[in-house]
C-alpha cells in the first residue's frame, strides 16, 4: 500500500537527496492527497506499484523501457511535484535492496542524490519547481536499483546485444548534465564501475560498456578540437553502424543540455536558433550545424569492460 512520509521525514529526506531549501519547501506544500487529487493519486499509485514490482530488475533491451510520462507544464504544483513524492515513497524499498546487495550508505546516497540536481534543472529549464515537466527516464531506474552514480557517470545494469551479436550483460553509460567530461574524471568513474559491479552483482558478468547519446555523434568532430573533452569521450567508444533508430533527430533534446531550454519536437526554427547564445564552441557548433540544413543524431557505441 502506498504511504507517503510525514512532512518532517520528507523534509529530512529531500535534504539528503540534494534538494535546495526552495525545492524542499515547494515539495512539502504540493503534497498530494487521495481525496483532494484523486486522478493524480491514482497515477501516483500506478507508478509506485510499477516501481515496487521492478525493484532489483535491470534493463532488457529486447523488452524496451519507456519510463514515466512528462506532465503538462501548466498542470499545477501538485502534478509537477508528484514524481518527487513517488521517489520519497519508494526510497525505503530502494535502500533495503541496496543493503541486500552490500552497497554502503555513502554509495547509495551518492546515487539517489541525483533528485536534487534534477529539480534544480527543472527550475532552470521550465522556471517552475518539481520534476514533472521532464519525462522520467533515469530516476525510476535509480529507485528500482538498476542505475548507479559512480563519480562523474551513471551506469544502468542491462542485458543487450554485444558487438559480436550475442546477448549478454552490459552497462549503459549516462552522462549527467552540469559538469565537464574531464578525461581523468571519466577514467576514475570507469575504474569504479569495473570494481563496483563485479563486487555487488557477481551474477551479472559484464562484457562491455555501451552508450547511446548525441555526445557520440561523430559530426561533433567537424566543429570541436581533437583534444576537447567531448571528442576525447566520443573516441573511447566503437560506434555501432547508423540505424533507423539513430536517425531520429537529437536537435530538440540537445536544447536542454546545451542551452537549458525546454526540449521540443523538430524542426528547431530559425527564430529559435537566432535567440540561442553563442558563448561556447558547442553552442556555436549546434547552431552552425542546423543552419547548414543538417541534423544531430544520437549514436550508440561500445567499449570493453
Amino acid at each position: 500500500m502506498l504511504e507517503l512520509p510525514s512532512n518532517d521525514e520528507a523534509a529530512r529526506l529531500l535534504e539528503m537527496l540534494g534538494a535546495s531549501p526552495e525545492d524542499r519547501d515547494e515539495t512539502l506544500s504540493a503534497r498530494p492527497h487521495p481525496q483532494e487529487h484523486p486522478d493524480l493519486w491514482q497515477h501516483l499509485e500506478r507508478c509506485y506499484h510499477d516501481l515496487r514490482s521492478s525493484i532489483g530488475s535491470g534493463l532488457d533491451s529486447a523488452s524496451g523501457y519507456r519510463g514515466f510520462p512528462a506532465m503538462s507544464i501548466d498542470a499545477g504544483p501538485v502534478a509537477l511535484h508528484l514524481y518527487v513524492w513517488l521517489y520519497l515513497a519508494i526510497l525505503p524499498e530502494t535502500l533495503r535492496y541496496h543493503a541486500e546487495r552490500g552497497i554502503d550508505h555513502q554509495r547509495s546516497w551518492e546515487t539517489l542524490s541525483s533528485v536534487g540536481p534534477m529539480m534544480a534543472e527543472h527550475r532552470t529549464v521550465h522556471g517552475l519547481g518539481g520534476s514533472g515537466g521532464f519525462q522520467q527516464w533515469c530516476p525510476p531506474l535509480t529507485f528500482r536499483g538498476a542505475e548507479y552514480r559512480l563519480g562523474r557517470l551513471d551506469y544502468d545494469r542491462t542485458r543487450g546485444e554485444r558487438p559480436d551479436g550475442a546477448t549478454g550483460f552490459l552497462l549503459n553509460v549516462h552522462i549527467p548534465s552540469g559538469g565537464s567530461l574531464f578525461p581523468r574524471s571519466c577514467d576514475e568513474s570507469f575504474d569504479l564501475a569495473r570494481k563496483f559491479f563485479p563486487r555487488h552483482f557477481p551474477d551479472e558478468p559484464v562484457s562491455h560498456f555501451t552508450c547511446h547519446s548525441w555526445l557520440l555523434d561523430p559530426q561533433l568532430t567537424e566543429y570541436l578540437p581533437e583534444r576537447s573533452n567531448i571528442v576525447r569521450f566520443l573516441h573511447r567508444f566503437q560506434l555501432k553502424p547508423l540505424t533507423s533508430l539513430d536517425q531520429n533527430r537529437a536537435d530538440g533534446d540537445m536544447l536542454v543540455y546545451i542551452f537549458g531550454r525546454p526540449s521540443q519536437n523538430p524542426p528547431v526554427t530559425a527564430s529559435l536558433l537566432a535567440d540561442l547564445p553563442q558563448q561556447t564552441s558547442l553552442q556555436r557548433a549546434y547552431v552552425t550545424h542546423l543552419r547548414s540544413g543538417r541534423n544531430w543524431h544520437a549514436r550508440t557505441g561500445w567499449m570493453t569492460f
